[in-house]
């Protein structure tokens, strides 16, 4: 009997040994994809449903899968304030029924479904912010108006002006939110998370920046907050991973000096290369060692695969730098997304899937030969 009973603690400790080694699904799945659909376009509600439409959703998770990429990022809208999937919560705040600032089909819901089946997982692109380019959409949401010295000013300045310009401006994303438009983003996200449930397994907020963050322990005090917020974020699956970004530079997007939000759970990664970007033109490699993220927060590295963001047909890199940087940054317990470019019907460009093949090929080694959901 005693002899069972040290047979079974053995086991067990070699069982519990090889479970801390897992680590989070984020750290596993080598690297992944990031894609600005649509993002830097400003559709009419017409163009924008006919280029959601014409989306091959069974394509293009196939060339993800042929990529070996673990994980995507897909952008649900960016500043225009367009969506690729219903929300009644938006609608009802802007005013409009559905296909006017979101679209008919759930475009979302697909690429979760079919990337799910390709053992892929799905992180969601949204704003931390309201869409800064209209301000009809600013408003309707509540957030904080543009401003020049402090004061709110209307529609006549455009709201993506900067201080350079217009003296004294300040967008809404350089000021701190208020609780009125948390309540109204919560709602806004809220829907989509119980809709899609464990489909998405990450966030990926842009804007979160400076002005956001000092102002996290102030709005406590209010009934609708950046908790509150984050708790309708998570409200479909409360173990997604969530990231928060305030910009391209080490300090900020590896959280170097510590979270942005107390809810971080990965880093945002943002950066233009492999390399901190230096005075003197190239500096330390990014990685997890030069540049260590908080405890308990996944190390990720974010950066445009080819000319700019959502933009060229061609990796910029060869295939043995990218094989060199991805294998050392796993190793080093991280992970990097490459932003791709992406047609409207969700074509990706041949020479980049080609250079992501043979990547995939050599780089994509799962280190418990599985990936769970």
């Amino acid at each position: 009997m005693r002899r069972l009973w040290i047979l079974f603690l053995w086991i067990l400790s070699i069982s519990d040994s090889l479970g801390a080694g897992k680590g989070r699904w984020l750290e596993r799945t080598g690297y992944g994809l990031m894609f600005h659909y649509e993002a830097f376009r400003n559709h009419t509600p017409q163009s924008y449903n006919k280029a959601v439409d014409s989306f091959n959703v069974v394509r293009f998770a196939d060339s993800v899968k042929s990529s070996g990429a673990g994980h995507v990022i897909f952008v649900v809208g960016q500043h225009w304030g367009k969506y690729c999937a219903p929300n009644s919560a938006y609608e009802k705040l802007l005013g409009v029924p559905n296909g006017v600032w979101t679209s008919r089909r759930d475009l979302i819901m697909e690429i979760g479904k079919e990337l799910v089946k390709r053992d892929v997982r799905l992180i969601l692109y949204m704003t931390a912010r309201a869409p800064m380019r209209h301000y009809k959409v600013i408003k309707s949401m509540g957030d904080t108006l543009p401003s020049i010295n402090g004061k709110s000013v209307g529609p006549e300045v455009d709201p993506m002006s900067h201080p350079r310009k217009v003296k004294g401006f300040s967008r809404s994303e350089n000021q701190a939110p208020n609780s009125t438009f948390l309540k109204n983003w919560g709602d806004v996200c809220g829907e989509w998370s119980k809709r899609y449930g464990k489909l998405v397994s990450g966030w990926w907020f842009d804007g979160y920046k400076m002005e956001m963050k000092d102002a996290y322990e102030s709005l406590k005090k209010e009934s609708y907050n950046i908790d509150t917020w984050v708790t309708a974020v998570l409200s479909g699956n409360p173990e997604a991973e969530l990231a928060f970004n305030a910009g391209a530079h080490p300090i900020l997007s590896l959280c170097t000096k510590g979270k942005l939000c107390p809810h971080q759970t990965f880093t945002s990664g943002e950066n233009h290369d492999f390399h901190q970007k230096t005075k003197k033109g190239k500096g330390k490699a990014l990685t997890p060692k030069n540049f260590p993220a908080p405890k308990g927060v996944v190390w990720h590295l974010l950066l445009p695969l080819a000319k700019g963001w959502g933009a060229g047909t061609e990796s910029r890199f060869p295939i043995s730098t990218l094989r060199d940087r991805v294998d050392l940054i796993n190793s080093e317990g991280g992970t990097v997304t490459l932003d791709l470019p992406i047609a409207s019907n969700g074509a990706i460009p041949a020479a980049i899937l080609r250079t992501l093949g043979e990547l995939g090929k050599e780089s994509h080694k799962l280190k418990d030969g599985v990936r769970s959901y």
